[in-house]
């Protein structure tokens, strides 16, 4: 019953070159496929001077990992890095917050 479907007259055109291609023996190059480079999502990280950035700091109010990384342009994970470290060094120290959100200050 089934059986297949009548072909449109662009597609038997189609058919047509292909079969007359081959008999000729001209073979038609494949396309070459637009490679688009992978590019490793690195850490770029700004040169920023110690000064500048206590200067900053000691500016704010509350120091959240979002405003840092709003102000120099970074991502959040590397904004979240430099708070830690900043409070290993006892540079900042950690007022309030949870896993997910910690608030800093300046220590004077």
């Amino acid at each position: 019953m089934g059986g297949s479907k009548k072909k449109s007259i662009s597609q038997m055109e189609k058919q047509q070159k292909l079969q007359a291609q081959k008999k000729s023996g001209k073979q038609k190059k494949a396309p070459r496929r637009k490679t688009v480079e992978e590019t490793i999502k690195g850490v770029d990280i700004p040169h920023v001077p110690i000064k500048d950035l206590s200067n900053d700091l000691q500016k704010m109010k509350a120091i959240t990992p979002y405003s840092l990384a709003m102000k120099y342009n970074i991502k959040l994970s590397l904004a979240k890095g430099w708070l830690k470290q900043l409070d290993q060094k006892g540079t900042i120290q950690k007022i309030a917050g949870n896993s997910s959100l910690k608030i800093y200050k300046f220590k004077k």
